[in-house]
């Protein structure tokens, strides 16, 4: 109402701009006011302001602008998430499906790890990266926070492990699983999101919060690395296969360190694990990254 009066009133005090236009009023599509005498208007959809702008002396008659509703690209497209229990539990999966319409195939397995331990882990990412179907559009995976978090893990190794088979190291799961799915879709976005924070009431805690507020940082039984040495080392494998990478771990406001004795936790249901709102705030945070991805690897 508050632009409709400005409007009027610039009209009033500008006649030669009063004979060409009466009124202009930008709608959402689904706001036009369905009283609107439809014979008496010009109706014009418009993505943008400018695009006003640019039409506003042309019309000859009272105009209602009418802004379309974005859509994400993604919509009808078919998105496969890899992961662990954070995955299949589907917050921030079904969010993110609800955000922009696409089909969702959720590959999550709670507990499960990146990184092989011996032969016999074919729940690992490593191992079953290969059951992800070759029709999806995009593939999104999400780990590493099962790698540091139990004491049962592969040794950590190094970075020149690369891919070897028969390596049941930390490097060596994440040199297979990154590999496998450069090589078996080479078309198509793959992402790699860094795990959020660990937390501190689930397996290993990330962080050990003193009496005197400080912090100690905890470390994997088995490797005696950080959890910020597991992420490095996610980061630092995806950049060798120049595959996508979403930085979750330091950019998302998800940090579960921040809900230590709160009486109603905002985003998660404990030290690791989110609730719906944690889901969409974590779905939010991922929609505009990947509307940009869509268009590296697609027309639009």
């Amino acid at each position: 109402m508050k632009r409709c009066s400005l409007l009027l009133a610039l009209m009033l005090l500008c006649p030669l701009l009063r004979a060409q236009q009466y009124a202009t009023i930008l709608y959402r599509q689904s706001e036009l006011p369905h009283a609107v005498p439809v014979d008496e208007i010009d109706s014009v959809v418009v993505r943008d302001v400018a695009q006003v702008d640019a039409t506003y002396f042309q019309s000859a008659k009272d105009t209602v602008y009418v802004a379309q509703k974005r859509e994400s690209h993604w919509k009808g497209k078919r998105v496969g998430f890899l992961g662990d229990s954070i995955t299949q539990n589907a917050e921030y999966v079904n969010s993110y499906a609800s955000l922009t319409g696409c089909t969702v195939m959720n590959y999550g397995i709670s507990a499960t790890h990146m990184a092989s331990r011996n032969s016999s882990d074919s729940n690992a990412f490593d191992r079953r990266y290969s059951k992800i179907s070759k029709t999806v559009d995009m593939v999104v995976v999400f780990g590493g926070t099962n790698d540091f978090g139990h004491a049962s893990t592969a040794e950590f190794g190094a970075f020149t492990d690369g891919p070897k088979v028969g390596k049941y190291t930390f490097y060596a799961g994440l040199h297979r699983l990154f590999k496998g799915l450069h090589d078996r879709f080479p078309k198509i976005p793959v992402v790699i999101m860094l795990p959020i924070h660990h937390g501190t009431e689930i397996d290993t805690p990330e962080y050990i919060i003193n009496s005197d507020k400080s912090f100690t940082e905890g470390v994997n039984a088995t490797t005696g690395k950080t959890f910020r040495e597991y992420v490095d080392a996610i980061r630092e494998v995806a950049a060798y296969y120049s595959l996508i990478v979403l930085d979750a771990y330091s950019y998302s406001g998800l940090s579960p360190m921040t809900e230590i004795g709160a009486e109603n936790r905002v985003y998660f249901k404990d030290g690791l694990h989110l609730n719906a709102a944690g889901g969409e705030r974590l779905a939010r945070w991922m929609y505009p990254q990947l509307e940009a991805v869509y268009e590296m690897f697609y027309d639009f």
